[in-house]
């Protein structure tokens, strides 16, 4: 038997899924507390799920990544861990699928119903995608936001959504930045849903450097010694 993956590295805790490819029967969805250079527990965890419902790694032919927005380092170590699993096998198939999509497939939103997925962008800042229910389907509309607090007062009030969704590990911070009566309609997930990931239907493009960077990755100039 044959069975998809999905990883998600891409905030403060890991989340791992598998479904039976043919059926997408979900076999089973967990999360661990985990983040970015402490997660080098990452593959044993894996490897003992795996163990437990009896599936062989080589029977994976399927791998989605949670490709963000969050951590570019967490994000960086799934896609490497899932290229180092899959090199070399033809018959193995790959892709980076947002984590906000499986956020937003967390809710339940009607066709053209407009999502804020939105995350703790730290300095005092927020980071916001754009989402849209599409005949049911979740897509990303290519909006995607970094905004403080007056920033985000006017893009509020200038963009409505029917649904707002965040994790509630980062409320506290959310909360500070977003309007009020944005603040009260936010849907909190407790945990990151993995097993969204598997459900898109986005294509398996063999492509795991496909990662969302709202905000650019800052790369240090190295000083040279005067």
């Amino acid at each position: 038997m044959e069975y998809s993956a999905a990883i998600d590295l891409s905030g403060c805790e890991a989340g791992f899924a598998i479904a039976e490819s043919a059926s997408a029967n979900i076999i089973c969805s967990a999360t661990k507390p985990m983040s970015g250079r402490s997660s080098s527990g990452l593959p044993d965890w894996i490897l003992h799920m795996l163990k437990d419902e009896n599936i062989a790694l080589e029977n994976i032919t399927k791998w989605t990544v949670g490709s963000g927005p969050g951590s570019f380092t967490g994000m960086r170590l799934a896609a490497g861990l899932v290229e180092g699993l899959t090199f070399s096998k033809t018959n193995v198939h790959t892709r980076c699928v947002p984590t906000a999509f499986a956020m937003g497939m967390a809710l339940d939103s009607s066709s053209n119903d407009k999502i804020a997925a939105i995350f703790d962008g730290r300095n005092k800042e927020i980071l916001l995608y754009e989402l849209e229910n599409n005949n049911r389907e979740i897509q990303a509309t290519g909006v995607t936001e970094v905004l403080n607090q007056q920033q985000a007062e006017i893009f509020f009030t200038n963009n409505k959504f029917a649904s707002y969704v965040a994790f509630t590990n980062e409320a506290t911070a959310i909360e500070k930045i977003v309007p009020a009566s944005i603040s009260n309609s936010i849907n909190y997930l407790k945990h990151i849903p993995t097993e969204n990931l598997i459900k898109s239907n986005l294509p398996y493009t063999d492509n795991l450097t496909e990662l969302v960077y709202i905000r650019p990755a800052v790369y240090a100039k190295k000083q040279t010694k005067k």
